[in-house]
C-alpha cells in the first residue's frame, strides 16, 4: 500500500514473504548414536564395497573391493526455509533541498538446516543426524533493521557577497543503519556425546538450565547473556539447547559526509569531500564465546565494527 503525503513524500507498508525448497544440507549418514567406548563398531556403515560390475582402469591393481569406512557427509538438497517480514518505507524527492530514503523491516527467517558453505555461528552440521527435524531454527534472523539516507543542499545564505561565497555550493549526507543481531548456537567444544563428527566441527549444543538468559548484568562486552543460563550435557548426550536461539550484539552505524563544489571556469571544477565512517564512534560488539565449557563463555573479546575514520579528498573534473 501507498500514500502520497504532500507532493514529495511516499509512504510504502508491505509485506514480503519467500521461501527455500531442495536447499543443500549436509548429512553424516555414518554417524553413531551418543554413547562410550570406540565410535567405529557403533557405525551404521563398518565398510562400503564397489558397486558390482565396476569398470577399473587395466593400470590400477585393486587388492580388495570391499574396505572399512568412517564419517560419511551425504550432501543433500533436503533442507528448506521460510521468511516473512513487514516493512515501511519513507521516500521524499528532493523539495527544499532535502531527499531521504527511510525504511524499517520487522521480518524473521528460519531454516531447518546451516548453510553448509557457509554457517554463521553454528555449526554446518546437525547434532544429531537422526533427528534432522530438530534443526529448525532461526537463520540469518535479524528481526529489526532500520536504514535512513538523506541528502541536503545547503542553502545559501545571501545576507552578503562574502557570506554567499562562504555558504555557496554545500551538500551534506547520512547513511544511519541500526539493526538488531545475529543469532548464534550455544554449544560444546567437541565431540563429547562421542557420536562422530566432521573435522573441525562442534555440533553438540548445550544444555538449558532455565536460568534466565538476559538479565540484570547482561547485554556487555563481560556478559553478553547469563552464563548460569546453559550447562555443559552430561557425557554421551546430546544438548537440548535449540539452533541459533540467542540474539547476538546488535549493530549502530552513521556515516556522514559535507561536500562543497567549486566552479573554476567553464569546464573545471573542483570538488571537495570529508567523511566521516562510524561518525558517532558507536562501539558495535563482536560475537559473544559460545562454547559452554571454554574459558570466557558469554563474553566478548572482539568488535564488528572498526572506530571513527575520518577520509578527506578533492576531485578535479574538467
Amino acid at each position: 500500500m501507498e500514500q502520497s503525503i504532500g507532493t514529495s513524500t511516499v509512504v510504502e507498508i508491505g509485506y514480503l514473504g519467500s521461501g527455500g525448497f531442495h536447499l543443500q544440507r549436509a548429512h553424516l549418514i555414518n554417524n553413531a548414536q551418543p554413547g562410550p567406548g570406540a565410535i567405529q563398531p557403533r557405525r551404521p556403515f563398518k565398510q562400503i564395497s564397489f558397486v558390482p560390475n565396476s569398470v577399473i582402469p587395466p593400470n590400477v591393481t585393486v587388492a580388495s573391493t570391499t574396505f572399512g569406512v568412517s564419517t560419511i557427509n551425504l550432501l543433500e538438497n533436503s533442507a528448506r526455509s521460510w521468511y516473512d517480514a513487514g516493512y515501511v518505507n519513507v521516500r521524499r524527492t528532493a523539495a527544499r533541498g532535502l531527499s531521504l530514503l527511510a525504511n524499517y523491516t520487522w521480518s524473521k527467517s528460519l531454516s531447518n538446516a546451516p548453510d553448509f558453505r557457509s554457517p554463521m555461528f553454528e555449526a554446518s552440521i546437525p547434532q544429531n543426524n537422526h533427528d534432522l527435524a530438530a534443526e529448525k531454527g532461526p537463520a540469518c534472523d535479524v528481526r529489526n533493521r532500520v536504514a535512513v539516507s538523506a541528502v541536503y543542499d545547503v542553502p545559501t545564505w545571501g545576507k552578503s557577497r562574502l557570506t554567499r561565497v562562504l555558504t555557496a555550493d554545500w551538500r551534506t549526507s547520512a547513511i544511519l543503519q541500526v539493526q538488531s543481531g545475529f543469532p548464534l548456537t550455544i554449544s560444546v567444544f567437541g565431540d563429547t556425546a562421542n557420536a562422530g563428527t566432521a573435522l573441525g566441527e562442534n555440533p553438540i549444543r548445550a544444555n538449558v538450565t532455565g536460568k534466565q538468559v538476559f538479565g540484570p548484568g547482561t547485554r556487555n562486552a563481560t556478559h553478553w547473556f547469563n552464563p548460569a543460563a546453559f550447562a555443559a550435557p552430561p557425557a554421551y548426550t546430546f544438548g537440548n539447547a535449540g539452533r541459533n536461539s540467542v540474539p547476538g550484539p546488535g549493530m549502530e552505524t552513521m556515516d556522514v559526509s559535507v561536500v562543497r563544489g567549486f566552479v573554476l571556469t567553464e569546464a573545471l571544477r573542483l570538488e571537495t569531500r570529508g567523511e566521516f565512517f562510524n561518525a558517532l564512534n558507536h562501539t558495535n560488539l563482536g560475537t559473544p564465546n559460545r562454547f559452554v565449557n571454554t574459558a570466557g563463555f558469554g563474553s566478548i573479546t572482539e568488535v564488528s565494527t572498526l572506530g571513527r575514520e575520518i577520509q578527506v579528498s578533492a576531485r578535479l573534473s574538467f
